[in-house]
């Protein structure tokens, strides 16, 4: 069969003009359902979601007794085959007809046609026979379209249904048997008759409802250690409704009808609808279930979406999921719900709750970036050490030492703004030649210790451990040990810690333990790093363009080095939950370059928003996490996270991209840097 005859095929016709008419079918049901959901807003979330269901059950039926309707209609009436010439007359006579009775006279009490209603309905015609006239020949062409259209966003639905295959085949195990009791107890409660399994996944990050046969429940596998026992109740009876409502095989009816119907924002729009309705319905009936519960209901939602945006992962559309929806607008929901029917104090505490869980999630939609701020700040409680390699601040400017003069006052500035306990690491060849000391770098490392900020060391020179012989690196450490305290006997302060070069530990145990030995003999601890970065890469980008007085270049630095700190959090925060099920206290390492110092404002506010207070050293280091132990040893240098994931035998996670024109200007000139 050639594409002639395909396209003049009554079956090819049937179904295009199948697709027009939808057009203004499903348009109009749309707006019908607009109209009605405006009505009902005073009624149940339920009553709305039936209504919504409705509508998109319409959206699929009348197309369809379209289609049946042209089909079975002659074709003269419907116009998608080629007329004969007995038709065309025929039709010609039935038009004369109807115009000489338009110009005759009516002698009922009907309205009197006027030439301007006889104008009006001759342009309709006209414009409705050049439409049947001249629109078939695109047909074929709307046809092929929509069968491409249907087949690509099958592949996608298919995408999905394997998706949930392998969340119910791969990386799955069973809770406790505590949790399966209390499970059990739920599934009485809301008397389910279907068996339901509860199971916990490695490879989802949400919990999800799948199935309608054979109903299971997916909690991803650390989110027991990760929300509180009650919230996480909140979240299963959640999805016990959804499967008790048979909202998954719902979810399953609109993929499909998604499918079919693609081509129409009204189809999108009214599946929306849907499932915004639905995690209202569900939200209201988990109230019915736990009374007086809406502010820890509100905390686990905002949880879940918290740990779904740390891992930036996607549930499938056709999984029903425990954040599903406008989350913000479900928050306001559930807690104003019982606001309206408590008393006056009540009614004070879950509005302040209101507010500022509001407030957090509108920080978290209007934010540029994948981060999502806790909601939780203030519970959380986080903590935050900053420690600084190595001052004085390394400049590559025209003017040394005068530009790390001018860059270490701003940023013990900024520190002072900003009350940061931080520790800045001394390295002792940038102020000494190992007897005399550099004036103007000596009086930097001086106006650190005079702002109250502490002061460690590193190695004399900035080496690796791994590369440098024992005997060597010892000896340079104890050199840059003799200048350092030089500056700090001026004022009676003890040297208290040390920070590893490039964080790197030598190449072996032995090694290690015999070197922290020695450095214990003298009073001195070393840091252990939780958040490392790659700053000193858009540190080193941003002094190539600041000499070169680049200033849009500099700006979009600063935006992007902001932009990758936030995504650092993120990776590392998720290392803590996943570890230790808690926000340990963080260190983090930078340089004091001048990027950190012209962004500090935001970088600090950033770290603030993220709920952190900043602390000294040693009591981020006084947490029994950092007694954790770990074997790493070998060229390079990593975080203590990293160091303790390897230890337990698990995989690192993928870390955040470097900028490219960033990662671009140091791989062009890392090997010129001296």
């Amino acid at each position: 069969m050639n594409w002639e005859t395909l396209a003049q095929s009554e079956i090819i016709g049937n179904v295009g003009w199948t697709l027009v008419h939808s057009v203004w079918q499903i348009a109009l049901l749309a707006f019908v359902l607009f109209l009605l959901l405006r009505a009902l807003q005073a009624y149940e979330a339920n009553v709305r979601y039936i209504v919504s269901v409705a509508a998109l059950m319409a959206a699929f039926i009348i197309p369809v007794i379209t289609f049946f309707q042209i089909s079975t209609a002659s074709t003269s009436e419907i116009g998608i085959t080629d007329l004969s010439k007995r038709e065309f007359l025929e039709n010609g006579e039935r038009m004369t007809r109807m115009s000489d009775d338009l110009s005759k006279p009516a002698n009922t009490q009907a309205a009197v046609s006027t030439p301007m209603d006889r104008q009006i309905f001759a342009s309709a015609e006209a414009v409705r026979r050049f439409f049947r006239a001249h629109f078939p020949a695109v047909l074929p062409f709307a046809v092929a379209m929509w069968l491409l259209g249907v087949g690509f966003f099958s592949l996608r639905l298919f995408g999905g249904v394997w998706q949930l295959h392998r969340y119910r085949t791969q990386g799955i195990s069973g809770l406790d048997a505590d949790w399966q009791v209390r499970f059990s107890t739920l599934c009485g409660e809301l008397g389910l008759h279907q068996q339901v399994k509860l199971l916990k996944s490695t490879l989802i990050e949400t919990p999800i409802a799948i199935g309608f046969l054979k109903p299971l429940i997916i909690l991803p596998a650390s989110i027991v250690l990760q929300i509180h026992p009650r919230e996480l109740e909140t979240i299963i009876v959640h999805e016990l409704i959804h499967i008790r409502r048979y909202d998954p095989l719902v979810n399953i009816v609109q993929c499909v009808i998604e499918v079919l119907f693609f081509y129409h924002p009204g189809v999108r729009w009214i599946s929306a609808q849907i499932r915004r309705e639905r995690e209202f319905a569900t939200d209201a009936a988990v109230m019915d279930i736990f009374e007086n519960s809406h502010v820890i209901y509100a905390n686990a939602l905002v949880n879940l979406e918290e740990i779904r945006f740390s891992t930036n992962k996607k549930t499938p559309s056709i999984a029903t999921a425990a954040n599903g929806g406008n989350l913000m607008q479900r928050i306001q929901r559930i807690l104003q719900k019982n606001t309206e029917m408590k008393h006056a104090n009540s009614a004070w505490t879950a509005g302040l709750a209101l507010g500022f869980i509001s407030a957090v999630l509108l920080g978290l939609f209007s934010f540029n970036s994948t981060a999502f701020v806790n909601a939780q700040t203030k519970a959380s409680n986080r903590k935050l050490a900053i420690g600084f390699v190595s001052i004085p601040p390394l400049d590559r400017s025209a003017n040394p030492p005068k530009d790390s003069d001018a860059t270490a006052r701003l940023m013990i500035a900024k520190l002072t703004q900003h009350k940061i306990p931080a520790i800045g690491f001394v390295q002792g060849s940038m102020m000494s030649d190992g007897e005399k000391l550099y004036p103007v770098r000596a009086n930097i490392v001086r106006m650190w210790r005079d702002a109250g900020l502490e002061v460690g060391i590193g190695n004399f020179k900035h080496v690796w451990f791994y590369n440098t012989p024992y005997d060597d690196y010892v000896a340079g450490v104890e050199k840059n040990e003799t200048v350092v305290k030089q500056i700090l006997a001026e004022k009676n302060i003890p040297l208290l810690y040390f920070s590893y070069p490039f964080l790197n530990t030598g190449k072996s145990a032995q090694e290690r333990n015999q070197f922290e030995a020695w450095l214990n003999e003298r009073g001195i601890q070393p840091v252990k790093y939780t958040i490392d970065n790659q700053e000193w890469m858009y540190s080193y980008a941003y002094e190539r363009a600041r000499n070169d007085n680049d200033l849009g270049t500099m700006t979009e630095i600063r935006v992007e080095f902001i932009k990758y700190m936030d995504k650092m959090y993120d990776h590392y925060e998720a290392y803590s939950k996943e570890m230790f099920g808690r926000d340990i206290p963080q260190t983090m390492v930078l340089t004091p370059s001048r990027l950190v110092a012209d962004s500090a404002d935001d970088l600090f506010g950033m770290i603030k928003k993220r709920g952190y207070s900043f602390v000294s050293m040693s009591e981020a280091l006084a947490d029994d996490a950092y007694k954790t132990d770990e074997s790493f040893y070998g060229e390079s240098g990593i975080s203590w996270f990293e160091r303790w994931t390897l230890a337990a035998g698990k995989r690192l996670r993928d870390e955040p991209k470097v900028n490219a024109n960033v990662l671009k200007t140091w791989n062009e000139n890392k090997y010129k840097i001296k």
